[in-house]
């Protein structure tokens, strides 16, 4: 479970340049949720988990980032515990040994149990708070399992409608597949370098006018990696080559070969050896990802309506805001 790692982390980090939690802040309160008070230190265990996965974290964050970081972990602190709170209410418990092995973990991460002790307390943490964190993060899965997976159903008769309603969304793109020689020019060549590359272009543009083998010509001669396959690029659709080679494509007929087509990358020869209409996806094809959407969407309104419920009836302090 990613849980421990990501308490390890924020230990070991509680002082970083968030400067969410630290040793003379233990008694400080992020916000009370329902009359329970949920501390700094918490606050600072959401911090990091988000932070690790922010691509700016290592380059250093403006404060508007921080903040921004911040505002997102206190939701999802006073998320987990209207989450926690309700699961209370509804009977469900942690599993005892599922908190003892969490909670194992984080001990085992240091070489004694005084060291443990010492960095709780360094983050803000006593053993009960960190205890409560860890049932808090399971008991809110178990519940969210509960209150939202298992009510979710998508029946076929539903995605077969899904699919005929909206059977425009399920068109195949016009295909082409086509092989290619590639001179390679740096960005940064002379005009003088460019005008010898176009020349070398030129040649084996000759050389395929000439009844030269196109694909032995690639692979003796192209910068591009599809020369290993004779310069063999499969199949693809609009939007997925740079313009200049793809509006070359469209022009072309099976069999034809292009004339010497500059693009950022350098100077192409461009050989159409197949091309798709247009087609109708059948909906056998599409019915394994509708059905995933039309979960996911299923999931989301009842997570949102589920929240939405335990808001609007919670009571929810932050500091100086009375």
């Amino acid at each position: 479970m990613a849980f421990c790692r990501l308490i390890m982390l924020s230990i070991c980090l509680a002082c970083s340049c968030l400067n969410v939690a630290s040793a003379n802040e233990l008694e400080n309160v992020a916000v009370t949720v329902n009359g329970e008070k949920l501390s700094v230190a918490e606050l600072s265990q959401e911090v990091q988990k988000i932070v690790p996965m922010e691509t700016s974290f290592h380059g250093g964050m403006s404060a508007e980032k921080i903040k921004s970081i911040q505002a997102r972990a206190l939701a999802i602190l006073v998320e987990k515990e209207l989450q926690y709170q309700d699961a209370l209410a509804k009977g469900l418990k942690p599993d005892d040994k599922a908190l003892d092995a969490e909670f194992n973990r984080v001990v085992a991460r240091f070489n004694n149990r005084s060291e443990f002790d010492k960095a709780i307390k360094k983050a803000g943490f006593s053993e009960k708070l960190l205890r409560r964190f860890i049932a808090r993060d399971l008991l809110s899965e178990k519940i969210r399992k509960q209150e939202v997976d298992d009510r979710v159903g998508i029946s076929e008769a539903a995605i077969r409608e899904y699919y005929e309603t909206n059977k425009s969304r399920y068109m195949k793109p016009e295909e082409y597949r086509a092989s290619t020689i590639l001179v390679k020019v740096d960005p940064a060549s002379t005009a003088e370098e460019r005008a010898k590359l176009r020349e070398r272009a030129e040649t084996l543009l000759k050389k395929v006018q000439d009844g030269a083998d196109f694909g032995q010509l690639a692979y003796d001669n192209s910068d591009d990696m599809s020369r290993i396959k004779g310069g063999d690029m499969g199949f693809f659709h609009t939007g997925r080559t740079v313009p200049e080679f793809e509006e070359a494509v469209k022009k072309l007929k099976i069999g034809e070969v292009s004339g010497v087509i500059e693009s950022m990358y350098g100077y192409h020869l461009i050989k159409l050896t197949e091309k798709k209409e247009p087609r109708q996806l059948p909906y056998e094809e599409v019915k394994d990802k509708i059905r995933t959407q039309q979960i996911e969407k299923q999931k989301k309104q009842l997570f949102d309506a589920w929240m939405a419920g335990l808001r609007a009836k919670a009571k929810i302090v932050y500091p100086g805001k009375g």
